[in-house]
């Protein structure tokens, strides 16, 4: 299950981490990823370069999922994922 969540480069070389964001393994998204050539390599939303970190601190100050969706122009999913990405690691 474990190495499902790795993707490999053309060499064969692990070039990107898809975190378990959820407590059970089977079947989570792959929303969020760390990848060491993105924002050095801390956690992000796939495609987009943003931070899991600087969405969680926004939405422990108090914005909500719907409001920062919007901001980021997101869905409401990713970012409900990357609070859980950041709550889990935490």
């Amino acid at each position: 299950m474990h190495l499902k969540r790795v993707e490999h480069d053309a060499r064969g070389i692990a070039a990107r981490l898809f975190p378990f964001t959820r407590p059970s393994h089977a079947d989570q998204p792959k929303i969020i990823v760390i990848d060491p050539r993105v924002s050095f390599g801390r956690p992000i939303i796939v495609g987009s370069g943003i931070p899991t970190s600087a969405i969680v601190e926004r939405y422990h100050a108090g914005e909500s999922t719907e409001h920062l969706a919007k901001d980021y122009r997101r869905s409401p999913e990713e970012i409900e994922e990357a609070v859980r990405c950041e709550t889990s690691r935490a």
